[in-house]
């Protein structure tokens, strides 16, 4: 990817040393961009952003210090991330040490900022150039606007009465021979007025209640309809939908979904139902019977999001899975972060002495890729391998990615 996209782009660089300001000023503007504008701490930065939001202009990249006198860098993320209207990406320009950074990290991902580095002093051209290319500050952009878009249960409704809640697919790959095991059906939102609306503006209409229950059976009608039109790629190939654990104790839902399934002539193995760890433990024991009601019909049952709960161990023991799903926390990046090595690594090596399957989500670059093929992680899910896609694209993905692969 080149630095096109980060051309005449805005940017401050928060130092307390001048010396450094001026030189990372230089790096960015040989890189490309636009205006840089530069402060002295945390609170300068703060001061600085909010008189540039009174002429609307926005910074699209900081890159700040950590230790500076006055506000230092931590407390300036955590000011940042408190306030909604700012979206942009983070580098920390320091030497400290990885426990600070995944905090920093953690602050950063519970909203709209993402760090998306860090760069050792003296800054080199090169490193900046590397972290930036994998960067798309359009992305950020759009994705702020979805943030200010607000849609009510009725909107939401009618979307689904007017079928404009569609699958997109994102392709499952076995790490070992790089075949095409299946995909994860996605809601996305075909909106007539704002295009294709990501599921973080609406998909919390959808978690209960009957609105909940049309929809699933919806998305599931429309993911077979999906599986059927790829009938001609290689094959068995499966696809996971998202099942909200509240409506595992919706009256005959196994028997509805196994309809559903012969409908459209296909096999019950071809879905596999996800249910997400931090949410599945209430009226355990009755959820229990419907999964294992599901498993006996030959549906495969994934814990979703693993890693992210607090009673993962406890689920594994008593609930019959076929896969879990590692959550993209602990994939991205796994291989410069010892913790979240060693939680991947201690996920990988439990699910395969319990038999299931593991799927790594959040794969998002080659270092990634290797380092869950060197721990033996059977499949991969994320951008270094696709982002989820319309299935009418999916068979030119295909056709890209064996050429890509051979």
């Amino acid at each position: 990817m080149s630095l096109e996209k980060w051309q005449g782009r805005s940017a401050m660089v928060v130092d307390d040393s001048r010396t450094q300001q001026y030189e990372v000023t230089c790096l960015l503007q040989e890189l490309g961009f636009g205006h840089v504008h530069v402060a002295q701490d945390g609170q300068d930065a703060l001061d600085k952003l909010q008189q540039l939001e009174r002429i609307d202009e926005r910074i699209d990249l900081l890159l700040t210090d950590l230790n500076m006198p006055g506000m230092d860098g931590v407390e300036l993320i955590s000011n940042l991330e408190k306030n909604t209207h700012y979206r942009m990406f983070v580098a920390v320009m320091s030497g400290v040490e990885r426990d600070v950074l995944d905090v920093i990290h953690a602050i950063a991902d519970a909203g709209t900022l993402e760090v998306i580095g860090v760069l050792s002093k003296p800054l080199r051209q090169s490193d900046l150039r590397n972290m930036l290319q994998h960067c798309d500050p359009l992305v950020h952009r759009e994705n702020k606007k979805w943030m200010q878009l607000a849609f009510t249960a009725d909107d939401v409704q009618l979307a689904l009465d007017n079928r404009q809640l569609v699958p997109f697919l994102q392709p499952k790959i076995t790490m070992a021979d790089s075949r095409l095991y299946g995909f994860e059906a996605l809601v996305r939102w075909l909106h007539p007025e704002h295009g294709v609306i990501p599921p973080v503006c609406f998909v919390h209409h959808l978690e209960e209640g009957q609105l909940a229950l049309d929809f699933f059976y919806h998305f599931l009608h429309a993911t077979c309809d999906a599986l059927t039109t790829l009938a001609s790629l290689p094959g068995p190939i499966s696809c996971s939908i998202n099942l909200p654990v509240s409506l595992l104790l919706t009256d005959k839902l196994v028997e509805n979904m196994i309809a559903v399934v012969q409908e459209h002539q296909l096999p019950c193995n071809a879905i596999i139902i996800e249910v997400t760890e931090t949410t599945f433990m209430s009226n355990l024991s009755m959820s229990l019977g419907t999964l294992a009601r599901l498993r006996l019909r030959g549906f495969g049952v994934a814990m979703d999001d693993y890693g992210t709960g607090y009673s993962s161990m406890k689920q594994l023991s008593r609930c019959p899975f076929t896969e879990i799903k590692i959550d993209k926390e602990f994939v991205h990046d796994a291989h410069s972060s010892p913790k979240k090595l060693a939680i991947l690594t201690s996920a990988i090596v439990m699910s395969q002495k319990l038999g299931l399957k593991t799927v790594a989500e959040g794969v998002e670059s080659e270092e990634d890729w290797r380092q869950l093929a060197l721990l033996g992680c059977e499949l991969a899910q994320g951008y270094y391998v696709s982002r989820p896609l319309p299935v009418a694209q999916i068979a030119s993905w295909f056709a890209e990615w064996q050429a890509r692969v051979t």
